[in-house]
């Protein structure tokens, strides 16, 4: 039975599941004592609620993707939605793997988001975790966080927005959304954090019909 529902990032919190801060545990993938840095950084302070619980979702491996419902019996299939993949959609595979984050992350590009790491290959750990062997300082890297996070967030919602109304969100329109989040983000200041509302860019959606195997 689903405790409570949060609309802001269609998340779904399950009976049990804690909401305030974790202790330090294991993360998939990361060496020994990196885990302490992405704990800090999902609750970094330059992070928007929505973007905090994105991050802290992601984290935990928890955002409500085909595989996590499916696991816990709240979905029939774990595939991925996107046409044509086939791969089980864990959030790795959403946020990172899957070719339509890929082709969202090229077209993100260090010109199109200045504090993206320049001549640097993004990374599934600096991109999922905020985690690089590469020294950055904190104020640019509180920016390069930012940056990170407002374009996950995008990309979680052009997938939400397949599964749920069918449209197709190109690459582009997805990562102007990012761009219109962070720039309410940086024109709120040190204001409290409220939750900046996603903006579709004005070009070409298209709609097209899943195959029928949910």
């Amino acid at each position: 039975m689903v405790s409570r529902i949060s609309t802001r990032l269609s998340v779904i919190f399950l009976p049990g599941m804690p909401q305030e801060r974790e202790p330090v545990s294991p993360v998939r993938g990361l060496a020994l004592g990196e885990p302490t840095t992405v704990w800090r950084n999902v609750n970094h302070p330059a992070l928007p609620n929505r973007l905090r619980d994105l991050s802290w979702m992601t984290a935990h491996e928890i955002l409500p993707v085909r595989s996590v419902m499916h696991s816990r019996g709240m979905g029939a299939n774990p595939t991925c939605p996107r046409q044509g993949c086939g791969a089980h959609e864990t959030v790795r595979h959403v946020l990172w793997e899957c070719t339509a984050a890929g082709d969202q992350w090229a077209m993100a590009g260090s010109l199109q988001f200045p504090y993206l790491p320049a001549g640097e290959v993004l990374t599934a750990q600096l991109v999922l975790y905020g985690v690089s062997p590469k020294k950055v300082p904190p104020a640019l890297f509180q920016k390069q966080w930012l940056t990170l996070s407002a374009i996950k967030d995008a990309i979680w919602t052009s997938r939400n927005l397949l599964v749920r109304k069918r449209m197709l969100i190109p690459p582009v329109a997805v990562i102007r959304m990012a761009a219109a989040t962070l720039k309410v983000v940086v024109a709120a200041g040190g204001r409290p954090r409220t939750q900046p509302q996603r903006s579709l860019a004005s070009v070409p959606i298209r709609t097209w019909e899943p195959e029928p195997h949910n």
